[in-house]
């Protein structure tokens, strides 16, 4: 495949638009390459390929996203709730993910957090388990496609 078709791919898992995929990629007349490149079966299963892996990290991703509603701590929305002056420093260090929704009343500030059932069952659903029966496999599967996908690469001190 050449170096152009090649950029033509990722281009096309980027902006899903073949036609403005073929333009950044360098054709001239991209409807024409359009049209000739989706004739070739390289092309086409490169295109399908790299979707393929998209769609992987995407649900690697939710499925560890899921798993720290469920699980993480309150910790630091705690903080923020007990702090008198917050300054926007301070919010870029906060892990505030499990609030979903923040209302400042009379009273006070009021604050909603994510709820953890529905996110347990969700992962429940996504990881093919019932009613808590799976062996924990699939999570665990999971959240190792998905270190692998942002990079990490374990080595023998990395116990699990």
């Amino acid at each position: 495949m050449k170096p152009r078709e090649k950029e033509f791919c990722r281009l096309m898992t980027v902006y899903a638009d073949p036609i403005r995929a073929a333009r950044e990629a360098g054709y001239k007349e991209p409807e024409r390459a359009w049209s000739e490149l989706s004739a070739q079966e390289e092309i086409v299963g490169e295109i399908r390929r790299r979707c393929e892996n998209i769609r992987s990290i995407f649900e690697s991703t939710a499925v560890c996203g899921l798993y720290r509603l469920a699980y993480g701590g309150v910790n630091d929305a705690l903080t923020f709730i007990n702090r008198e002056i917050i300054l926007k420093e301070d919010l870029k260090e906060l892990d505030l993910r499990n609030v979903s929704e923040i209302k400042k009343t009379d009273k006070g500030i009021e604050v909603k957090f994510c709820d953890r059932i529905k996110a347990i069952d969700k992962l429940q659903e996504l990881l093919g388990s019932s009613g808590g029966q799976g062996n924990g496999a699939g999570l665990l599967d999971a959240i190792l496609l998905s270190a692998e996908a942002l990079g990490h690469h374990g080595s023998d001190d990395d116990a699990v």
